[in-house]
């Protein structure tokens, strides 16, 4: 793997897929997002160090997040009055399928190689 796809599968994609939701939802939450952001950087580097431990543990949290992004999009795109949110179901399908990606992509067999071989050295 280029270090350019490892960034791209241990840094980016796993902010992107958790934190992506429309900007008005981030008014009051900046502690918040700044212990998941650390946090993510944290499963990141040990990815990046070859960890198995935290490769099953990221795709645990994609998939996660899929199912709890599937369960908001369900309940929270047209509210009780009928009203349809559409920045909000635009944001979580795209957190959605970017989740699913990572997830899929996480468990490919080029991942796993460069993972042993890291966890061997």
């Amino acid at each position: 793997m280029s270090p350019l796809k490892r960034i791209l599968f241990f840094f980016v994609l796993p902010l992107l897929g958790i934190l992506l939701f429309e900007p008005s939802m981030f008014a009051s939450g900046f502690t918040l997002i700044g212990i998941v952001v650390v946090f993510l950087i944290t499963i990141g580097f040990f990815l990046w160090r070859g960890s198995l431990t935290a490769l099953t543990f990221a795709i645990f949290l994609s998939g996660m997040n899929v199912i709890v992004r599937l369960l908001l999009i369900l309940s929270n795109t047209v509210d009780k009055d009928r009203v349809f949110h559409p920045a909000f179901a635009i944001f979580t399908f795209i957190g959605l399928i970017i989740s699913f990606y990572l997830m899929i992509r996480l468990d490919q067999e080029d991942v796993r190689q460069y993972m042993m071989s890291k966890s061997i050295k």
